[in-house]
């Protein structure tokens, strides 16, 4: 059966809700090749991805798996056809939006002391998560994943009280970022200050990229962001690309071909309803 389906693909072309695979080339205006499904061709265009296998792309017709002109373009093709189709923005990957970019500034100064409260509270729920049933107020416990041991407070069925249970001169680790000192403690907050010198590397939450603190002063550690191996980042808003000048940081959260046409040189390979 899945021969004939398959000579009948090949008599009749490719119709949506057909599963095709297909060979391709793609090239951007200037002729760079993109991306493709022969390997002999990546490596000779300096795109080859060791990890990446190289073969007919697979999709189903009409059903979204590829960008819009791609989808298109395929429908009448036979087996073996080989076609060039140009894929204009507005059926690639859109048009570039410049409200999609943010730009940052690439030295960033952190203070060196920071106040946090002593108690907080959390559900009864993420407690037993994170720290197991069976505790009675009063118990010290160690805070998952640091140094810290905390205190039980209260256990109600509205969440658990708990307070840190730290003193003016501990030390600990900070999320694997730096050192803590604590400086002052009362009955509401914490004071702690972050043992950062000159040349230290740190990498702070919500940020790809290390940073290298380049001067310390009484109040603040000025922090260099250092160029990344790897610009593309996968963020909770989807892919981005970041770049670097003397100054500044772009984040950008367009596809790294919109606003581009596309080229494609494409081959049926099979056809399959």
């Amino acid at each position: 059966m899945i021969f004939m389906s398959e000579r009948i693909g090949e008599e009749m072309g490719v119709s949506p809700g057909d599963t095709i695979s297909v060979n391709y080339i793609g090239r951007l205006d200037d002729g760079t090749v993109f991306d493709t499904s022969y390997e002999d061709i990546a490596k000779k265009e300096g795109i080859y991805t060791p990890q990446r296998i190289y073969e007919p792309l697979i999709f189903e017709v009409g059903a979204g798996q590829v960008i819009k002109g791609f989808d298109e373009a395929v429908i009448g093709m036979k087996v073996n056809e080989t076609k060039e189709i140009v894929i204009p923005p507005g059926e690639a990957y859109g048009e570039w939006d410049p409200n999609m970019v943010t730009v940052v500034p690439r030295e960033t100064e952190i203070p060196l002391e920071e106040r946090f409260d002593r108690s907080f509270r959390i559900p009864l729920q993420e407690f037993y998560m994170g720290f197991g049933e069976g505790h009675e107020v009063g118990d010290r416990l160690l805070a998952p994943g640091s140094e810290i041991h905390l205190i039980v407070d209260e256990i109600s069925p509205d969440g658990v009280l708990l307070s840190y249970d730290l003193k003016e001169g501990d030390r600990f680790t900070l999320r694997d970022l730096w050192n803590e000192t604590v400086v002052a403690v009362d009955d509401d907050q914490i004071t702690v200050r972050h043992e950062l010198n000159v040349g230290d590397r740190v990498t702070l939450p919500q940020q790809p990229w290390s940073s290298l603190v380049v001067a310390v002063s009484e109040d603040n550690a000025t922090l260099l962001a250092e160029e990344m191996e790897y610009p593309e980042i996968q963020t909770p808003y989807g892919l981005a690309t970041v770049s670097m000048n003397e100054r500044e940081i772009t984040i950008d959260f367009n596809h790294r071909l919109a606003g581009k046409t596309l080229t494609f040189e494409v081959t049926v390979v099979s056809i399959n309803r």
